[in-house]
């Protein structure tokens, strides 16, 4: 589902990422996903930010959630894991290894998932290596009772970039007093 957004001014004084001044403006799809028990919802919402091509690949890369985040420590556990039973047959290990060698596993897969995500995180200048501006929250509010077009009633938007943010909140400043927009850092 893709909501009709409100008119938000994004500056394009700067990159919203690493402050470049050179930057022009393009889309990011900012997805939300709500789950209801079993089932969840996805809405999409197309912000119009000022990038730099450096920053340019920043705009397709949701930022990690538990459930990836998970799943990359489950991937790391398991290669641990693999790889101590391939070693264990031309390797013989200690008997506390043996014992511990589920423990011993998820301590390497923890430590890959935090060295993959370091490797991941953002360089200097820029802010982020994710997307740079995040919904945080929306409200949608539906036009019909079968579920028609619907329109954004709140939006919560988290920035990465601290001078962008106070940047867009003074250009927002009207959205933001009517309730109807707040921002916050990332």
């Amino acid at each position: 589902m893709d909501p009709q957004v409100p008119e938000l001014a994004f500056p394009l004084s700067f990159c919203c990422n690493c402050g470049d001044n050179d930057c022009q403006g393009e889309v990011q799809d900012t997805r939300v996903t709500r789950f209801f028990g079993i089932r969840g919802t996805e809405s999409t919402f197309h912000l119009t930010l000022p990038v730099c091509v450096a920053c340019r690949k920043t705009l397709r890369r949701r930022p990690p959630g538990f459930f990836s985040m998970l799943f990359v420590f489950a991937v790391g556990t398991g290669v641990a894991l693999l790889l101590g039973y391939a070693l264990s047959r031309s390797i013989e290990w200690p008997a506390w290894m043996v014992t511990n060698r589920v423990a011993i596993g998820a301590v390497l897969g923890a430590i890959g998932a935090l060295v993959f995500y370091w490797l991941r995180s953002a360089r200097p200048p820029k802010t982020s290596f994710y997307q740079p501006v995040r919904v945080k929250q929306a409200r949608v509010q539906f036009g019909g009772v079968m579920g028609g077009p619907g329109h954004v009633a709140f939006l919560k938007l988290a920035f990465t970039n601290p001078e962008y943010l106070h940047v867009f909140a003074s250009a927002n400043r009207d959205a933001i007093t009517a309730k109807q927009l707040a921002v916050v850092k990332a």
